[in-house]
């Protein structure tokens, strides 16, 4: 068996067990030096899967077949690569709230692979295009996102649950709030064609006043 196969196979057993809300999965983790990629290949994969997800919604649930070109570049793949640029941020900033602010022990690699595996539930949002619950599936995956990273980061430090609840939510206003501002606006052109300018994946779509 090769070290690849490996990789993906013991990363797919994580997943199936992460997604029977087996949390023993961030120990084993955060541990293991060899899941750094593999982590983060997962918070890419899921932030392009709600990027392809508000896609689909653009253009089947919202009926809006116009425009859906300039949805999937700028939302889909630019707003994948803001998204997950700012959870990079995300996971810094928790970093320094908590060894700085705090005083806890907190290990900047350990965070990123346990932070990038609690981004799995963001591939969720794939399934936005589903008429009536486009947002309800959008805003759970968000949630249940935030929810994994808060035990994520637990396992990861000896901070006190209040300090890990500051940090966590001070790293997540971050990539919300700027994402938000990046999903810009959409607007009709003389030719009744539509202009996207919306650079977040996902529920961000439904900033724009949109849907």
């Amino acid at each position: 068996m090769s070290v690849q196969e490996f990789n993906y196979q013991t990363l797919t057993a994580r997943l199936m067990r992460l997604a029977k809300l087996d949390t023993s999965v961030f120990e084993e983790v955060r541990l293991d030096a060899s899941a750094t990629i593999p982590s983060v290949v997962v918070a890419v994969v899921a932030t392009f899967l709600a990027g392809l997800g508000g896609w689909l919604y653009w253009i089947i649930a919202a009926d809006a077949e116009a425009g859906s070109g300039d949805v999937l570049i700028k939302s889909a793949i630019l707003g994948t690569v803001f998204s997950v640029a700012l959870w990079i941020a995300w996971v810094f900033i928790v970093y320094a709230i908590l060894t700085q602010v705090f005083k806890a022990q907190a290990d900047v690699q350990q965070l990123v692979r346990t932070m990038g595996m609690a981004a799995a539930p963001l591939a969720l949002s794939v399934l936005m295009f589903i008429p009536e619950i486009s947002f309800a599936i959008a805003l759970a995956s968000v949630v249940m996102f935030y929810g994994l990273t808060t035990l994520a980061i637990l396992v990861t430090t000896n901070a006190q649950p209040a300090q890990v609840m500051v940090a966590n939510l001070a790293g997540f206003a971050v990539w919300a709030i700027v994402l938000t501002i990046l999903a810009g606006d959409f607007s009709y052109s003389l030719s009744g064609g539509i202009s996207v300018n919306i650079y977040s994946p996902g529920i961000f779509l439904f900033g724009n006043g949109f849907g």
